[in-house]
């Protein structure tokens, strides 16, 4: 079962949280398209706007940390390049083997593992950080 967006992964940064919201979107999107037993045609629209909106997403978290001192910066651009990893993976086997079902759903997991585990827990440390007025 997908995860729907709720305010309960809202960190509380508009221009963030509206980018969250639209990759929650495009992850649904793509469930719907496995349901349908288009996953197959859409495995590559996927992985390219993941990619597409990882490196405009992560840059403005980025920007948004070095601008407000966040002292854990480093570990959180890890999960960032770790993210990146994931996805080479994808792409080279979508380059080598086509696109799959099995592709499809494969993508589909790595988005929900981001939305649940990253935007729920890391990116709202970094919002925490500046709530509590520790920001530099």
């Amino acid at each position: 079962m997908l995860k729907e967006w709720s305010d309960v992964y809202s960190i509380g940064i508009p221009e963030i949280d509206e980018q969250h919201r639209c990759f929650f979107s495009a992850s649904h999107r793509l469930y719907s398209e496995i349901l349908d037993r288009k996953g197959k045609e859409a495995v590559e629209g996927a992985v390219s706007f993941m990619r597409e909106y990882a490196e405009r997403h992560f840059s403005t978290e980025e920007a948004f940390m070095n601008e407000h001192g966040y002292p854990d910066i480093k570990d959180h651009l890890q999960q960032h390049a770790a993210f990146f990893r994931r996805l080479d993976i994808l792409e080279q086997e979508l380059q080598m083997f086509g696109p799959t079902q099995d592709l499809a759903e494969r993508a589909l997991d790595i988005t929900q593992d981001w939305l649940i585990d990253h935007i729920a827990d890391e990116d709202m440390l970094y919002s925490l950080h500046i709530k509590s007025g520790n920001a530099a």
